[in-house]
């Protein structure tokens, strides 16, 4: 029988003198690593020994090291109590928790426990020590390390692994450091043999047996030997050497042992030295045992013939850095002489954290070696942060080094330097005058968080409580337009597969909550069925493609759905909150303004009292005057909110309605000075940010700098400030400073947010591009969005696309529409393709239609040409048929190309070649999507008006270069081109009568018949379009004689070139089908063995099983495409001896 505990009393021999210095550090500890508590700034730390050279010198280990490295008894800080005020009796109960914590497990385990250790084959002196040691560990009486060793090896083996360091501890202060050490010692010899398998088969039985000298399989050092080590260094220096002498005994051929005690007590040295000698005749399977000793060396020698042990260097470095409390350990005990190796550990192939961890050493070890590894290796991630604190620690050794340092990173760094302590510039600084702090603005010399002002939730309308009670607002659906059709007829590319099962079956088991079926499945099922199970079905644990099933399943049943969709939202909100924009009512209110308080659900619940403002707002007025409270609080912040974004009247409305008094409360509440909505906490400007060295801003008139005293507020400001919800006073500081100042000051503090590792409590960096950046800002932002999400950072580029957003120029959106269009990562690209609709809708036009508007002239005449001045020198540029840049110099000679600058040319060359530079990065981003977009037209069959068609295509200077490349057609069949007179003329130059209102297409050959004939003279088009093949053999045949062949993956890839688009991914990244829309269907090629999301080329072939398109018929466009895609892959039949095509999906 397991007995609980009752008292708390050390009866082990010994124990008692070890108990108070123990006892502190095995109940106050939280982290399940050995590290002592933080310890406050200035704590000493003694050095004893004379092997390390540093100790001699008086350099000290960085306390961090110590709390994430392994203690070392005489060097580490002696531990301290996360309480030392706690009284006896919070400790004895604190102690009590914990012992029975052990109980419940030895309860659990009890089962287990007596099939292993009475097991017949089980040694019988290990089984009588263990039932010894479970009987006695309250009175002591016959407890063994032995027995300590036993239980613990067989009451935290798998599942209850986790359970090891708390029972650890449980020995440390029952019975002391020196007894548990040496249960750890003899649990090394203890075995746990398979046996045979309990009647269900569903484990395995044990017996105990005694391990194998030289057998390693299964033993676990870990986090339990770090905090038998810790409990050791805390020791007296007396109950520390008897603890030496008691270990002693155990080494000798068990070479477990031996690394466990040459970890445990690292002060041993002869003990290490021979470990490390003997480490050479450890099996390769074991030698990861053996970096242990990476915590007791004390010389990079040592370091190094560990290292050896591995077969490749890289392998080693990969080992080394997996176990940073070792780096630590060893960094700690050799001192200044370990920075190659720790910069070496940099360049592996480590975790981000690590490699933080990694160069905050390096700077932490404050020496010029360790700065100088930094620095050369500026620009690398994770490096600079660790270089400015370095910089900070020792400005002298800073300026000394980075004087002979080369490249823009150091340079900058020493601008910086120079610029906050002029004293160590190598050559006089020249800054310009500073504005008297008399002429600051007082917004800027005294702002509102400095002198306390308190904000509206603490003014005089604080004390004006109301009780009133808003009218009952029951749950209900409210439609835009042609939103509920829409959203019914969502298209998924895939329609439900049922197999062999039916929809009875399928909609019994989701009403049951048992059973196979998925949201997206049901979502289709038959309204008869499904209707009457939405009212008590269970809440769906998983819901691929939530959104589109559930807003599907709200738009065919309304209100009968209501319920189940709500709960479905609420229970996973991230990526289907918006489902429940068309939804209103009293509790969705209180749900959106919680939602305001949530980053990532802000934008939706935004958008959402937008839409439903009036009935909102009425019920956020009782909750904005009731008692206070956190929901008074965020009501009032939210209706300050939609007042400043356009909706006052409908809140002064709101409050009016609830009579007079309440209404002045509310006017009160929104006209309140907007200076004075501030949060709680105020955020705090990190170091990094240093205002001094931020670009100098000037206010409007005046020649003098703001003095960076008045630098700070403006930061401060931003950091208070959302792209949804800006702080009032950026407005009056945007009418203060000039634009491009601003806008200036504001990139650099984004470029100092990324190169401090982009800190997420500052990436209110971010929303600052969003809220003043412009062209510029958008131009150089793109690339990075573009590449974040292959550093996955997918959370910043999401923020970068809402950037691009607000900053809202047409340079920004049109990068915004080419990300959505060519993105190759979905979910960002929907973003993107979101937010194009969300403009679009503002501005009543259809996606395409913003597009269209949204191509960047890049400073082209209007004849689709640009002139290059360098003086005696001029380049004109054009554009090809494709949109390639064609350059001819003066002399009519033609160029790939813009040259550069030489000397004889005129001052302005440079400013015109990097006018070059920029237009051909910004037709990089839009040349392709273009050629595309004219493709995908002709495709589709794209209709404009004429009179749209002239005025943003054909009167674009550079759309112009395609239009005129094209034959266009009328919907009546009239074809036509684009003279150079930009009219509509036909095949022989003459012109064609069309109106301004006619709806014109690019025409497609599959459609132009015999007059196809008349426009093959048309020269080079931008994509195939009078030569294109056209095909009108049977698609049904076509389709079916692919099935059962093989072909290539590269070939099945290829087709992503047309259009065409693997699935997302499924259980374990498996993808059969690639798909393609063509107008209102969708075609489908399922393959097999298929692709993998990581590697898709894992096999080099694949076999065709079905081909097929959803929709009943195809026009004649899509099946000449369809058919002209298909017509790419060369397929085999198969022999059926190839293994990796045998069987289907």
């Amino acid at each position: 029988m397991i007995h609980r505990s009752r008292s708390f009393a050390p009866p082990y021999r010994g124990a008692g003198r070890q108990f108070r210095a123990v006892l502190n550090w095995a109940y106050a500890t939280t982290s399940c690593r050995n590290q002592p508590p933080d310890f406050p700034a200035g704590v000493g730390v003694l050095f004893y020994g004379r092997r390390v050279g540093a100790r001699q010198t008086g350099w000290q280990v960085p306390a961090l090291w110590w709390r994430r490295g392994e203690a070392f008894h005489g060097r580490s800080p002696q531990p301290r109590s996360t309480r030392p005020r706690a009284s006896a009796k919070a400790a004895v109960t604190a102690v009590a928790a914990k012992e029975a914590a052990i109980d419940d497990l030895l309860v659990r385990t009890a089962g287990r426990f007596g099939e292993t250790v009475d097991h017949p084959e089980s040694n019988s002196e290990l089984s009588a020590a263990a039932h010894a040691f479970v009987d006695g560990r309250f009175s002591g009486a016959g407890v063994t390390p032995t027995g300590a060793a036993v239980t613990l090896t067989v009451v935290t083996d798998q599942p209850e692994h986790k359970m090891r360091v708390p029972f650890v501890d449980f020995v440390i202060g029952r019975f002391g450091a020196v007894f548990a050490a040496e249960m750890l010692a003899e649990a090394v010899g203890v075995e746990l043999v398979t046996r045979e398998l309990v009647p269900d088969r569903s484990r395995t039985r044990h017996s105990l047996g005694v391990r194998d000298p030289d057998d390693l399989r299964n033993v676990v050092f870990g986090d339990s030997a770090s905090r038998v080590r810790t409990a050791l260094a805390a020791l007296p220096a007396d109950d520390y050497a008897n603890a030496v002498d008691r270990l002693a005994p155990q080494r000798g051929a068990r070479i477990g042992c031996n690394l466990l005690t040459s970890f445990l007590f690292p002060t041993q040295h002869e003990w290490v030295d021979a470990d490390i000698a003997r480490s050479q005749t450890v099996h390769r399977y074991y030698r990861s045992y053996c970096y242990y000793l990476l915590a007791s060396v004390d010389s990079v020698e040592s370091v190094e013939k560990i290292l050896a042990l591995e077969e490749t260097r890289d392998h080693a470095i990969w080992s080394t850095g997996m176990s940073m409390n070792f780096v630590y350990a060893l960094c700690a005990n050799i001192g200044p002489g370990v920075e190659p190796f720790v910069a070496e550990l940099f360049e592996g192939n480590l975790s981000a954290q690590h490699k933080k961890w990694c160069a905050g050493i390096l700077g932490e070890i404050d020496t010029d070696s360790g700065f100088e590894h930094l620095v050369s290796r500026l620009g690398s991630k994770y490096i600079e942060p660790a270089v400015i604190e370095a910089i900070a620690r020792s400005p002298e050794r800073a300026a000394r080094l980075l004087a002979d340092a080369s490249g823009p990173d150091a340079e900058r760094l020493r601008r910086d330097l120079e610029h906050v302590h002029p004293e160590s510039a190598t050559r006089k600084r020249v800054s310009g005058t500073t504005l008297e702090s008399s002429d600051v603005p007082a917004l800027l010399r005294d702002p509102p968080w400095l002198g306390r002002a308190e904000s509206m939730d603490r003014g005089d309308v604080r004390e004006q409580v109301f009780r009133l009670e808003s009218p009952p607002a029951p749950l209900r659906v409210a439609w835009r337009g042609d939103e509920q059709r829409q959203w019914a007829e969502a298209i998924d590319v895939y329609v439900p597969y049922l197999g062999r099962r039916d929809w009875p079956e399928v909609v019994a088991a989701f009403g049951r909550g048992t059973g196979f079926w998925s949201l997206h499945e049901i979502s289709y099922a038959p309204e008869h069925l499904l209707r009457p199970v939405l009212s008590y079905a269970p809440t769906p644990r998983y819901a691929y493609r939530g959104a589109i099933s559930l807003g599907r399943l709200l738009a065919r049943f309304e209100g009968d759905a209501l319920d189940f969709v709500l709960r479905a939202v609420l229970a996973a909100p991230a990526g289907q909150a918006q489902v429940l924009l068309p939804v209103v009512g009293g509790q969705l209110t209180t749900t959106m303004l919680e939602w305001l308080g949530k980053k990532s659900l802000r934008p939706v619940a935004f958008e959402w009292f937008d839409r439903h403002i009036d009935s909102a707002a009425s019920d956020l007025v009782p909750l904005a005057l009731g008692r206070t409270g956190p929901s008074r609080t965020l009501a009032r912040r939210a209706l300050c909110t939609l007042a400043r974004r356009g909706h006052r009247d409908a809140v002064v409305a709101a409050g009016r309605s609830y009579g007079e008094p309440a209404g002045a409360a509310i006017v009160d509440i929104v006209d309140a000075d907007p200076l004075l909505a501030l949060p709680r906490h105020i955020p705090v400007i990190p170091d990094w940010l240093d205002p001094a060295l931020l670009p100098p801003l000037t206010l409007q008139g005046e020649r003098a700098q703001l003095p960076s005293d008045a630098i700070r507020p403006i930061c401060t400001m931003f950091s208070l400030s959302r792209m949804d919800e800006v702080y009032a006073g950026v407005d009056i500081v945007r009418e203060l400073v000039g634009h491009p100042e601003l806008t200036k000051f504001v990139w650099d503090m984004f470029e100092r947010w990324l190169r401090a590792g982009a800190p997420e409590a500052q990436s209110w960096t971010l929303d600052a591009l969003g809220i003043v950046g412009d062209d510029d800002t958008a131009r150089q932002l793109t690339p990075l969005i573009r590449t974040w999400p292959l550093q996955s950072a997918h959370r910043r580029a999401a923020m970068g696309l809402e950037a691009l957003a607000m900053i809202g120029s047409d340079a920004a959106l049109g990068h915004l529409w080419s990300i959505s269009q060519s993105l190759r990562f979905p979910a960002l690209r929907a973003k993107a393709d979101k937010l194009i609709h969300r403009i679009a809708d503002e501005l009543n036009l259809t996606p395409l239609e913003l597009a269209d508007r949204l191509v960047p002239n890049l400073g082209l005449d209007a004849d689709g040409t640009t002139t290059f001045d360098y003086g005696d020198r001029t380049f004109t540029l054009t554009f090809d048929h494709e949109l390639r840049i064609v350059v001819e110099d003066n002399d009519g000679k033609v160029r790939d190309r813009v040259p550069r600058p030489g000397r004889t040319d005129s001052d302005g060359a440079r400013e015109e070649y990097r006018r070059y530079t920029d237009l051909r990065k910004d037709l990089e981003g839009v040349r392709t999507e273009l050629v595309s977009r004219f493709e995908k037209a002709m495709v589709n069959q794209r209709r404009w008006t004429l009179s749209q068609v002239r005025t943003h295509l054909v009167g674009h200077p550079l759309t112009w270069h395609l239009c005129s490349a094209l034959v266009w057609s009328t919907t009546d069949g009239r074809y036509f081109r684009f003279s150079e007179l930009r009219r509509p003329v036909g095949p022989d130059g003459r012109d064609i009568e069309v109106a301004d209102g006619d709806l014109v297409v690019v025409a497609h050959p599959a459609t132009m018949g015999d007059s196809l004939g008349s426009w093959t003279f048309m020269p080079e088009q931008p994509f195939e379009q009078v030569r294109r093949e056209v095909f009108r053999t049977d698609v049904a045949a076509e389709m079916a004689a692919l099935e059962g062949r093989k072909t290539t993956t590269d070939q099945l890839l290829a087709l992503g070139e047309r259009g065409w688009k693997r699935e997302d991914p499924q259980d374990k990244g498996a993808q059969i089908s690639l798909n393609k829309r063509l107008d209102s269907t969708t075609a489908v090629i399922m393959a097999f063995p298929g692709f993998n999301v990581s590697n898709p080329r894992m096999w080099g072939e694949q076999k065709i099983v079905h081909v097929f398109h959803s929709g009943l018929e195809l026009s004649v466009i899509a099946a000449s495409e369809l058919l002209r895609d298909l017509a790419m892959l060369e397929t085999e039949p198969i022999r059926g001896d190839e293994p990796d095509l045998r069987g289907e999906p």
